[in-house]
């Protein structure tokens, strides 16, 4: 690094040169390669675009990580985040109570419908399914089914990066290192062959174990970093009726789908299916704050009424149902609602995946586009060919997501047609540049 004090000769380092160096130097990245390169620092956003630490801006095709799902700056949600905080910023929820997660768990059951109607309040996807695995488990033990501690997960499926969230993923990218690896946890294939050859091995998985002995099956309506792989039509339905049949509890995973991705409230609701329990994160707060939730039945939740050790739930933090968080979330609600954020996600992701599939049809080392609303993934014929992809895009002002062999494109909800429309070039550029590049 040069020291322009020591010598007055050197160029002056601007402030992205001196992040940059600081970055380097200390801080550790989530799930990023120490030293895989320069990063993205950014300093200032607004609406679908963000700016860097060099002044640069480009749009957000991957909404951060999925979860600025109203872009930045939104006015209606700085005003209410400005708002609770004057009034009351936090009061915990142990033996006492506050506004604005009384009111966000009302609207929550309000969206999920009966018999959904009572909510956990966490801070991020990883703790609703640590939540929601604690919750299935206790649940059949005061129930007389102490022995129900099984939860089966899809092989492909990722649920968050906790010891025990990490244990319901089949990739030693989630574990190892970290052992010994949390018993009680199975994977199954996932239904790549139709829904009812997948919803076989669920069942096969609940027999192999015991019926006695499963308390839960988690699942995500599309298995994101998976893939960005939408399940079938009808296999929610088939998983549901086995599980109805062997007592086990079911749960999806809306962490990434829910709260209007995918052209939808809920993802789990285009089935006409109703889950044991649900968790929500990411676009619930829209990367405003940390927050997410688990919501579950009314008769799951009533169970721990009889819990002889507390007589309620033995699970929770001090920051669970944050009153600066879920006022932000009921802001954001009520902006996805407002400005008919669900059904303009649909009609987005129509223009973004249809013009997607049809511009990349052919082109060298493209073998699927998929996705539904307005998350897409594009699978390449290999990593590298997906990493320069996604390289290419950001040369072009486009910032993506490449992981494995797929890149995702999802922007926030409020992107426009126009913005849709530089997304898929920028992508269609990059496929023709990384084209001469050699496959699997």
């Amino acid at each position: 690094m040069t020291d322009t004090a020591s010598n007055p000769t050197a160029p002056p380092r601007s402030a992205g040169d001196e992040l940059a160096e600081l970055d380097r130097r200390h801080l550790l990245h989530p799930w990023t390669p120490v030293g895989s390169g320069d990063q993205l620092v950014l300093v200032a956003g607004q609406g679908c675009e963000v700016t860097d630490s060099y002044g640069r801006t480009y749009l957000d095709g991957r909404s951060g990580q999925f979860n600025a799902t109203l872009g930045y700056g939104h006015p209606k949600v700085l005003a209410a985040l400005s708002e609770q905080a004057g009034k009351l910023m936090t009061y915990a929820l142990l033996g006492s109570s506050n506004e604005p997660a009384v009111r966000l768990a009302a609207r929550l059951a309000e969206l999920l419908g009966e018999p959904l109607t009572h909510t956990l309040f966490c801070n991020s996807g990883s703790e609703a399914s640590e939540a929601a695995i604690r919750i299935a488990r206790m649940y059949h033990a005061l129930q007389g089914r102490p022995e129900r501690t099984t939860v089966i997960s899809l092989a492909d499926g990722y649920h968050g990066t906790t010891l025990a969230t990490a244990g319901m993923s089949a990739t030693p990218l989630a574990w190892a290192g970290c052992g010994p690896r949390p018993e009680g946890f199975v994977q199954i294939p996932g239904p790549s062959q139709g829904p009812e050859h997948g919803a076989q091995e669920l069942e096969k998985a609940v027999l192999a174990a015991g019926p006695e002995t499963v308390a839960a099956f988690f699942v995500e309506p599309v298995l994101g970093v998976g893939g960005i792989r939408p399940l079938p039509h009808g296999y929610l339905r088939e998983v549901r009726e086995i599980c109805d049949r062997h007592g086990v509890l079911l749960v999806v995973d809306e962490v990434t789908t829910g709260l209007g991705r995918t052209g939808a409230w809920f993802a789990h609701q285009r089935e006409g299916v109703s889950p044991d329990l649900v968790t929500t994160g990411k676009g619930l707060a829209a990367g405003y704050v940390p927050f997410a939730a688990v919501t579950t039945t009314g008769a799951v939740a009533g169970a721990f009424a009889g819990d002889p050790m507390l007589g309620g739930l033995r699970h929770g933090h001090t920051t669970s149902g944050h009153a600066l968080g879920a006022a932000v979330a009921l802001a954001v609600l009520r902006v996805i609602e407002e400005e008919g954020l669900v059904d303009h996600a649909a009609a987005m992701g129509e223009r973004l995946i249809g013009q997607l599939t049809d511009r990349l049809k052919g082109v060298t080392g493209v073998k699927e586009v998929r996705g539904v609303g307005l998350l897409a993934g594009v699978e390449f014929d290999s990593f590298p060919r997906a990493g320069r992809v996604a390289d290419e895009c950001r040369e072009l002002g486009v910032v993506v997501r490449s992981e494995g062999t797929v890149m995702s494109v999802a922007p926030p909800l409020v992107v426009t047609a126009e913005q849709v429309d530089r997304i898929v070039d920028a992508v269609c550029s990059g496929a023709e540049a990384a084209a001469g590049m050699p496959g699997e």
